[in-house]
């Protein structure tokens, strides 16, 4: 989504306007659902998906014969058993898909580089989009508006799920929940692991108190990386109960310093790599800290969905897996 947004802004930097065709609904099995988006380019090409198939194809067609003076429209796929076979998918339920011409202009310009900063900058934010006329705002979750003017209470609507208001008039999709992964140790398989992550949207800060291992050059498109020491983690990152926390460091003594400072701040995930060695002595140290069964059989070690990984970049795929895994989860419910 990310990089479907910084497209859209540099095409319209560029002066070449876009269309958008984005999921507001999908009921029963659909290949994606509400929030899906792709956008269709002057040149032909696209970025995002609304499910791929023959209804994707159907949509690039539908974009492509739009124009600036096309007003905004919905038109819905039917995906039932008798139906499906008819736009070549297998799958069995309903979606209806906006259709909106973006304009190459200086509001809307300002839009999408709003939206750009919204993603760079890991705040929380959401996309309001008027089904009508098909104007769009941004919409903080500081209560700033960017944008056209909102004439309802938009605070009943505002979750980590998209939604439709009550009448149809407005579709609310969250653009960003501010959440980041923070990832302790700077070795191979975080690496790894950030080359992967980096390509699922995921918001990376790496935390390595040996210099070598500081080295920024070392991550790809993470937001920072933090060089101090173990035990001074609460001096230098704020961890929130939306975040993600991947213990990948040297040792088991610099895991439990770790650990030690995080579990009181609830992360959203908490993984640590190990052998069941391992983890048998953290257990036993984090009792003896004073935390509670409960609270440590939430944290997922070993980490990683179990695939029988053995390289850094395997591991780093098991972990990326279960990050996506637990994200969903925490999401759509």
């Amino acid at each position: 989504m990310k990089a479907m947004y910084k497209k859209i802004c540099d095409e319209l930097l560029c002066g070449r306007d876009v269309v958008l065709s984005s999921i507001i609904k999908s009921e029963g099995s659909t290949p994606r659902k509400a929030g899906a988006t792709m956008a269709y380019f002057m040149d032909h090409s696209t970025a995002g998906t609304v499910g791929g198939g023959m209804i994707e194809f159907d949509c690039t067609n539908v974009c492509g014969s739009m124009h600036s003076t096309t007003s905004p429209f919905t038109k819905e796929y039917i995906l039932n058993h008798n139906e499906a076979k008819n736009i070549g998918m297998v799958c069995g339920g309903k979606t209806e898909i906006f259709f909106q011409y973006i304009k190459s202009n200086e509001s809307t310009i300002a839009i999408f580089e709003k939206i750009n900063d919204v993603f760079v900058n890991n705040k929380q934010a959401f996309l309001i989009t008027s089904i009508g006329s098909g104007d769009i705002s941004v919409y903080e979750a500081d209560s700033t508006l960017y944008g056209e003017t909102i004439d309802f209470d938009i605070t009943p609507y505002l979750s980590s799920t998209p939604v439709l208001t009550e009448n149809s008039d407005y579709f609310i999709n969250p653009l960003s929940v501010s959440e980041f992964v923070y990832i302790f140790g700077g070795g191979h398989v975080s690496q790894a692991l950030c080359k992967i992550l980096a390509l699922t949207d995921f918001n990376v800060i790496v935390y390595e108190n040996n210099e070598k291992f500081a080295d920024i050059k070392l991550f790809d498109n993470v937001k920072k990386v933090v060089k101090a020491e173990f035990t001074e983690i609460n001096d230098n990152i704020s961890i929130t109960q939306n975040d993600y926390c991947v213990v990948l460091t040297r040792g088991h003594e610099s895991d439990n310093e770790v650990l030690s400072q995080i579990m009181s701040k609830h992360p959203s995930y908490l993984g640590v790599i190990g052998s069941k060695k391992k983890v048998a002595f953290m257990h036993e140290y984090l009792l003896n800290c004073g935390f509670s069964k409960d609270e440590i059989d939430k944290i997922h070690s070993p980490i990683g969905l179990e695939i029988g990984a053995v390289t850094p970049a395997e591991i780093a795929v098991s972990i990326t897996a279960q990050l996506i895994n637990h994200r969903a989860q925490k999401h759509n419910n």
